[in-house]
Order: C-alpha cells, then sequence, then structure tokens
C-alpha cells in the first residue's frame, strides 16, 4: 500500500506501507528505491500520522539527500524511471508493441522499451542490458587480456547486483549485467581487475601493481563504484 506524503508545496513522495504481525510499534526506514514504513496489524491511522508527522524533519532531509544522488542515477521519485548506459543517464519509455524492441534516442536521452508484456518491463530492460554488457565485454576483454598477456576460459553475464566481476581458479570470469549502465573506462577497470586474478588469484600487493601497470587511476575506479553503485541497479 502507497501513502502519499507532501516535502514541501511542489513535491510529494510515497512511502510504502506494509503491515506485519511482529511489528510492535511503527517503524520508517528509508534508501534510495524510496521509503517503507512498517506498521502492526490493525494500527490505528491517527497514530500513523502523528508518526509521520514527528518524523517530518526526518523524511524531508532524507528526501533531499538521496534525492540529490538520484539526480545522477536510478530512479527519482516520481511515476519516471531513468536508466544509465555508458555512464549518461537516459529516460525511460515503455511502449507496449507487437515484438520486443529497443530505440536509444541519445540526442534527447531517452531509451524507449517496446515490449509485448508491460508488467515484465524490468525483465526486458535487464535483456537488454545483458545483451549489451555482453557485447562490450566481449568487445573489450581480449584488449587486454593481450596486454597482459593472460588467458581467460569463459565469460558469463550474470545478474548480478553485489558483485560486478569475479574469477574462478580454473579462468572462468563472470560480469554484472549492470556494467553497462557505467562510463567505458570503470568497465575496462572491472575487466582489468578480474584478468589480473589470472596472475595473482587474490588481493595482495602484486596484484594491484599488476592492476596499476595498466590503470594507474584504479584507486578513483574503485571509490567511483563504491560511490554509485548501488544507484544503477533496478
Amino acid at each position: 500500500m502507497l501513502i502519499s506524503f507532501t516535502v514541501s508545496k511542489a513535491e510529494y513522495i510515497y512511502l510504502q506501507k506494509k503491515e506485519s504481525k511482529r511489528a510492535a510499534k511503527i517503524s520508517l526506514m528509508a534508501n534510495i528505491h524510496g521509503f517503507f514504513l512498517t506498521v502492526p496489524l490493525n494500527s490505528n491511522e491517527t497514530a500513523l500520522n502523528s508518526f509521520l508527522q514527528n518524523k517530518r524533519n526526518w523524511i524531508t532531509k532524507t528526501y533531499e539527500y538521496y534525492k540529490k544522488f538520484n539526480s545522477n542515477f536510478g530512479k527519482i521519485y516520481d511515476d519516471k524511471l531513468h536508466i544509465h548506459y555508458l555512464g549518461q543517464k537516459y529516460r525511460v519509455e515503455i511502449v507496449k508493441d507487437i515484438i520486443d524492441n529497443t530505440r536509444i534516442s541519445s540526442s534527447i536521452n531517452k531509451i524507449t522499451f517496446h515490449v509485448t508484456n508491460k508488467k515484465n518491463y524490468k525483465k526486458h530492460i535487464k535483456n537488454w542490458y545483458l545483451k549489451q554488457t555482453s557485447s562490450i565485454i566481449n568487445e573489450r576483454i581480449n584488449i587486454f587480456s593481450e596486454l597482459m598477456n593472460v588467458r581467460y576460459t569463459k565469460i558469463k553475464i550474470k545478474d548480478n547486483s553485489s558483485r560486478w566481476g569475479s574469477c574462478s581458479s580454473k579462468g572462468n570470469l563472470n560480469f554484472s549485467l549492470y556494467l553497462i549502465a557505467f562510463p567505458l573506462d570503470i568497465i575496462d577497470y572491472v575487466i582489468v581487475h578480474e584478468l589480473a586474478h589470472l596472475k595473482e588469484f587474490n588481493h595482495s600487493k602484486r596484484f594491484w601493481e599488476i592492476i596499476s601497470n595498466i590503470d594507474h587511476g584504479y584507486k578513483e575506479k574503485i571509490s567511483y563504484l563504491k560511490k554509485y553503485g548501488n544507484f544503477v541497479i533496478i
């Protein structure tokens, strides 16, 4: 259930409300995806309104905090969806059609997803992400594998939002489908990182020296991923 909450004369947000048998009192949390209310079963509406008014300052400050980051990444607090592609923010339009198709309008920063089932639009976006990431990885990885004189066994693109890449002892490399959301230099860093594991299967000093020989600014890339990584997840 969604509850509207006015944060200013011109802006309002939706709080996602959930009733819980285990909840002894009303609680509220927030993250980049929105605000989440947990209330006891059959809670009193008057008590809920009082709780929200007492939390008004916190809600407003938290809203502004996430809005600042969401201006660069991910969703905004209305019904408009945005995603990133190669570091650029694009407005998303979902159109029902007889076939699945995707059109990128770079001049107006919009990606139109033509889908046969609008309810599954996120699945379509993820599939598109997977294809785009697979294409860029296969294009770039051979450049760096030759430069670093390493050989991998195979590549797999996964729906993984917690790890951007991984390397197995057998030389198999895995990459997150969300990588295509990042600028090319960030994607290159993740590729180099995983290829370096083919020489050093750890994060030792020698490992970081291997990366530094290819990417002198790798520390900035790590900071970038830590700061903005969660904002590209849909």
